[in-house]
């Protein structure tokens, strides 16, 4: 995560707030044998690596779906192992956050995870909010359903107009960039939920390579592609 810049991938037309959706850990877990935690542990080590990657190449924001509203689905065992994880990760992001002056923030709901990842959270985000460079976004307990809903009823809570701007306003990502570039790993073409409103003019990648074998270098050639595309939002 240090924030000297990637020399040799300067691209143009870079997009500022790229999001993963990081699929296949399981399977490439049970393709080698291992147990589905292991998939998660060495998806989580490959973000690390393509945080530093996305800094050095001059993205603003990263940010990655670490469980979703659905994933509450799998067994408790899984669930249990997959926030063992996550809360690993996070007090690492947290950790360099504060050093790299990077600023931390959780997109989701807070009130149905473990209290330990909750506080940590809390913390993190106060702690860094004031660092404008770069940005890692992490999304646990994250449906775009979810957040519309939220965002919707928070609207109507404030007294205020169900408009699009209003909206925009309450959802978990109001403070964040527009959402420029998803990339889905793991041969899957879909969205499965991941920012339903925010999604509308956002750029699509899909790879079959499952994510825990998502190199640095997959994602400088996935950011090439983006580079190389022309955006209308609509327009001539």
């Amino acid at each position: 995560m240090k924030n000297k810049k990637d020399q040799s991938s300067e691209i143009s037309n870079l997009p500022k707030h790229v999001a993963i959706i990081m699929d296949g850990n399981r399977r490439w877990a049970k393709e080698r044998g291992l147990p589905a935690f292991e998939g998660h542990r060495r998806g989580s080590l490959t973000f690390e690596k393509l945080v530093s990657k996305a800094r050095k190449m001059g993205i603003n924001c990263l940010s990655t779906w670490a469980f979703s509203t659905e994933n509450w689905k799998r067994s408790k065992e899984e669930v249990d192992k997959l926030f063992d994880i996550i809360e690993g990760m996070a007090k690492k992001y947290i950790d360099r956050c504060g050093k790299e002056k990077v600023r931390f923030v959780h997109i989701g709901r807070k009130d149905r995870i473990p209290a330990t990842l909750k506080d940590l959270i809390i913390k993190a985000e106060r702690d860094t909010k004031q660092f404008i460079d770069f940005t890692i976004v992490l999304a646990i307990d994250y449906g775009g359903h979810d957040d519309l809903l939220r965002a919707i009823d928070k609207t109507i809570k404030s007294k205020r107009a169900v408009t699009s701007e209003n909206i925009e306003k309450n959802l978990d990502t109001a403070e964040l960039p527009q959402i420029d570039y998803i990339i889905r790993t793991g041969g899957e073409k879909r969205l499965s939920g991941f920012m339903s409103w925010q999604c509308a003019y956002a750029e699509l990648f899909f790879t079959d390579t499952y994510f825990p074998a998502f190199t640095p270098k997959k994602f400088e050639d996935a950011i090439k592609e983006f580079s190389r595309r022309v955006r209308r939002f609509g327009g001539n």
